[in-house]
């Protein structure tokens, strides 16, 4: 874990046993959760780092793991096994639950939940000759979400192309239309990207019916002519691209597209209905992953020279700092190179809490 803040002050810490791939991390940054597919059988590992000076690791069997979501309190998560195809949740409290087979399968970067934290978003691949579709599911009970009484619709709707990417974005009233000149209504506004462009499905969310506390109800908002409901279509002009993440700016105005091969973060502009310009990436290099911060202010990129990029998205953008990742002097404890002669390891995920 890096401060860019107090950068090289503190050693790195290995986990023990735990081994696997990254997959999330808790909003407070207490939580992680590492997939191992490799060794059999396949488990993930929790792993809490807040309570004591030593580390705690939850392992779960669940086989193929390949995308994970904590909800905003950290006190449920969402976790995708079978390659994505099925879900499985887990908590303190109920322990493991599923699998809960799917339409399709999600990955590492479909799934988010609402501002209050009540819903699960989850962008699912077509699979099976069905559509790719998005779907919201309670919280508080791991179910389907539908709207309220009578009409109790499941809170499912289609999506054009396999999703890649999902972001969630508070209640904010977004400007301008999407592509065929339809205005955004208000509402939770979730954004769905793929390869030439993005989604967007405004949902509202109602209080529970009477009496009961659980679950909240959701509806997809619905064409006003068509009295259907569907996804609004955003074209990004730019052809097909290989996005590895987009940030939401601060206010809603401005989408940042982060794409494989692009020495430069590419800027929507929401108000002109088009990509207006983009934030370079010093020394041409191009980014291999990346993330935002709570503020919405830095954007921190994992680039093909080795070096972290902090950009920051005011003024128009620009890369401040870049920093490098040497190894450490201690041979019998290397921060990854076990020899002098191999290269430093290279940065291949970047996660920014605050």
């Amino acid at each position: 874990m890096i401060n860019p803040a107090n950068f090289g002050a503190g050693p790195f810490s290995t986990i023990g046993t735990v081994t696997g791939k990254v997959l999330a991390t808790s909003n407070n940054g207490n939580l992680g959760l590492f997939s191992d597919t490799l060794h059999t059988p396949n488990q993930v590992y929790i792993v809490n780092a807040a309570a004591t000076s030593s580390l705690s690791t939850t392992p779960l069997n669940i086989p193929q793991a390949v995308a994970a979501a904590f909800s905003p309190d950290g006190l449920k998560t969402f976790i995708f096994g079978n390659g994505g195809s099925s879900l499985y949740v887990y908590s303190a409290l109920q322990g493991l639950q599923g699998p809960i087979a799917l339409a399709g399968p999600a990955n590492a970067h479909t799934v988010a939940f609402s501002p209050n934290g009540a819903f699960a978003y989850v962008a699912e691949a077509s699979a099976n000759g069905g559509s790719a579709n998005l779907t919201a599911f309670n919280t508080c009970n791991n179910q389907i979400a539908a709207s309220p009484a009578p009409a109790n619709l499941p809170a499912v709707v289609d999506l054009p192309a396999d999703p890649l990417f999902l972001r969630v974005l508070p209640g904010l009233h977004l400007e301008g239309t999407d592509s065929f000149g339809n205005a955004i209504p208000d509402g939770t506004h979730v954004l769905v990207m793929d390869a030439t462009g993005f989604d967007i499905i405004t949902s509202t969310i109602s209080p529970p019916a009477p009496g009961t506390i659980c679950p909240q109800t959701l509806a997809f908002v619905s064409n006003p002519i068509s009295q259907t409901v569907h996804a609004q279509r955003v074209e990004l002009g730019q052809g097909i691209i290989q996005p590895i993440n987009f940030f939401p700016s601060a206010d809603g105005i401005q989408i940042y597209i982060v794409a494989a091969g692009h020495a430069s973060i590419l800027v929507y502009d929401f108000s002109v209905g088009s990509v207006t310009s983009g934030i370079e990436l010093l020394g041409n290099a191009t980014p291999i992953s990346a993330d935002i911060s709570a503020d919405a202010g830095t954007i921190v990129v994992a680039g093909s020279d080795g070096l972290l990029h902090e950009v920051s998205t005011g003024l128009g953008g620009s890369d401040q700092f870049q920093l490098s990742f040497p190894n450490l002097p201690n041979y019998l404890n290397p921060f990854c190179a076990i020899t002098t002669s191999q290269n430093p390891c290279s940065l291949n995920l970047v996660l920014a809490r605050p």
